[in-house]
Parts: C-alpha cells; structure tokens; sequence
C-alpha cells in the first residue's frame, strides 16, 4: 500500500463493516469541492453524516478516513444513475460494495501533477487488493450514481486516471504476516489511534496476525500501526517488528 496518512472519522459518519456479504467491487470517483484540511474537519463532524474511504490532495498527500472494509457514507443517494453497476442492483445502496475517493479542489481545477499521479496509484493498489477491474464499468465518477453532482470534476476523466494507473506490483505474501507482542498491548478498534476504544488488551510474547501498516498516532517516535485484516490496530512498537 502507498503512503497514508490515518486521519479517521466520527462513528456516525460510517457504518463497520459491509452489510450483507457485500465486499468491494467497485471505485467512485469524487471532487471535495474544498480543502483537504477542510474535509478532515467536515468527515471528523458527527453532523456530516458522510465520509469516503480516502482523500487526496493537490500536494500528493493521501488521507484515510474509512477502512476498505468498512461502509463510508459517500455514495448512497442515487438519482437518474447512469453507471452500468448501479443499475444493475437498483434496490442495493452503492456505499455497500464501492470505495470512495475524495479529491482536494473544485470541478473546474486542473489536477496538479502530484494528484494525478498518487489517485491513479492510490486506485491502482485498491484495484488489486479487491480484483477489482481497471475500467469505466468498474471506476466510475459518483456523477454517474448522483446526477446533479459533477464529482469529480469537468477537467478530470475516467480515461485520464486509468491511463496513468502504473503496473500491477506482484502479488506477494507481505514481508509480516504475524508479529510478537514484547509488552501487554492495546488493541484498538476503529482506528490506529490512542483515542480509539479499547478491544481488549494482548498479554506480552502473544503471537498477533497482521495485514496491512498504517501511519497514525505517534507513541515514543513511532507512527506505525498494524491492522489485524478485522478493523482493529496494534502499536508496532510494542511488537518485536517494530
């Protein structure tokens, strides 16, 4: 997974978990019409009742609010969809089985090279971990679910972001798989941050499955956090993998 940057969301602004069976399948483009900074605030908002999975600025810089995992509120409402997936279900939400990009700027910006070159990885990387298909069917502008949005933009397309897509890594058992924990541990729900709730705590020299790294809350210098594949975060400096 690329640089990120863990910066989370209030507990209404998202659902854990997908609801019945549902797993990603597909990719919506959005337009913040804002500041990144603006909509950290605004996805941090219990009143915001929305959220996406992750934000991109104009400076390359990726946030994540939402694990994949997990249901973010970007995508639900569905008014004259043209988009080949959405009618196929029409009964089913969209949130459900998408994952939700939000792009730093307004719709008639002209994408800076930094964006347009972390989105493409960013989408990518989701692409392959969810098989997911690299085209219009499968990433698709959230104005093809909303008309009256015009995420992501007037100047952005579709072509433009899968054409700069850059070639599949290999695919890998990760480096860790399985960390030992050299102090009792907390693992947190939700998010790799000290503020997250308590699961339960993890006795010292316990063996821990772990997936994927995220940066988040740094505790004596480190910021990195392993997720457990489940939606919850272990401090990877209280591991022997630090």
């Amino acid at each position: 997974m690329i640089d990120h940057q863990w910066i989370g969301c209030a507990p209404v602004n998202f659902r854990p978990g997908r609801p019945f069976g549902s797993k990603a399948e597909a990719i919506v483009i959005h337009c913040m019409d804002g500041t990144l900074a603006g909509t950290d605030a605004w996805f941090r908002d219990p009143a915001a009742r929305v959220s996406a999975h992750y934000g991109v600025g104009v400076d390359g810089r990726i946030h994540q609010y939402v694990s994949e995992d997990d249901t973010a509120f970007h995508a639900g409402i569905v008014v004259n969809p043209t988009a080949a997936m959405v009618l196929s279900r029409p009964s089913v939400n969209p949130n459900f089985y998408t994952i939700g990009i939000e792009h730093e700027g307004f719709a008639d910006d002209k994408w800076p090279d930094a964006q347009l070159s972390t989105s493409p990885a960013l989408v990518g990387g989701i692409a392959q971990r969810w098989e997911i298909p690299l085209d219009e069917d499968h990433v698709i502008r959230h104005h093809q679910i909303r008309f009256l949005k015009s995420c992501p933009g007037n100047v952005i397309t579709i072509v433009d972001i899968l054409g700069r897509v850059p070639p599949a890594a290999p695919v890998v058992s990760p480096a860790v798989t399985s960390v030992k924990t050299i102090s009792s541990l907390r693992l947190r729900g939700g998010a790799p941050s000290l503020t997250a709730p308590v699961v339960r705590t993890i006795p010292s020299q316990t063996v821990v499955e772990v997936s994927t790294v995220f940066l988040g809350d740094t505790v004596n210098g480190n910021n990195k956090w392993y997720s457990d594949g489940t939606g919850n975060f272990l401090w990877a400096g209280g591991t022997d993998q630090p």
